[in-house]
């Protein structure tokens, strides 16, 4: 992937003070930290190879904020434990894989998704979308419906793992209600979800990229 316009992409969303990372998922040379291998230690090897990528991402991106070589273990819910004072977010497909990380003084909490760019399966969206989201992906032509869709999947797990370091609270789908206006969006809380109320929102922005469907969202410090 083209790690300028990602870079570009990402400085739109969340101003120029990150770190990025990029890592290939199918690449044999990532090696993980002796505190990393617990997590994958029953894995396939697919699976390995994923998550080895999203650490050597996740490092690259500590990297640009001074941070280097550092271990990133997983918490009991399988969340990344970062580093004392950052904030990050790892997503992947089967054949790119990105991190981004903030310190903790410029966001509460961001997340990261990359979805491939393909349209959201029909039989799901009744998952996925509230009826009013729902209600407007049925008004557009046929071959923009599935991906705005797509959009809006990608949006709502980007906020889900925004709220998710202050929450610890898994939801689905249809507590989010997402508003999209061209490149930005807003995700509300449709139910609280402690300490967000109804009405809180996590923000950030979408784009299209390299085949790719790439979501990102901040939570703003108090």
């Amino acid at each position: 992937m083209n790690s300028d316009l990602i870079r570009q992409n990402l400085v739109q969303v969340f101003g120029s003070k990150i770190g990025i990372g990029q890592a290939d998922p199918k690449s044999q040379d990532h090696r993980l930290m002796p505190a990393e291998q617990a997590a994958v230690a029953n894995a396939v090897p697919k699976r390995v190879g994923e998550f080895a990528a999203g650490r050597a991402a996740a490092r690259a991106a500590l990297c640009e904020l001074g941070l280097p070589n550092v271990a990133i273990p997983t918490a009991p819910d399988r969340s990344p434990i970062w580093p004392e004072g950052f904030s990050g977010s790892i997503s992947h497909t089967d054949t790119a894989c990105l991190a981004v990380v903030t310190k903790a003084q410029t966001y509460r909490a961001i997340g990261l998704d990359i979805e491939p760019y393909e349209p959201l399966p029909t039989e799901i969206w009744d998952i996925v979308l509230t009826d009013a989201e729902f209600d407007m992906v049925k008004l557009l032509p046929k071959n923009l419906a599935g991906i705005r869709a797509k959009k809006i999947f990608c949006i709502k797990e980007a906020a889900y793992k925004a709220q998710y370091p202050i929450s610890k609270i898994l939801f689905d789908f249809h507590t989010l209600h997402v508003r999209l206006q061209e490149n930005n969006f807003v995700a509300e809380f449709r139910r609280t979800v402690p300490p967000f109320q109804i009405g809180d929102t996590v923000q950030g922005g979408v784009f299209k990229q390299d085949g790719h469907i790439i979501s990102a969202a901040f939570v703003p410090n108090p």
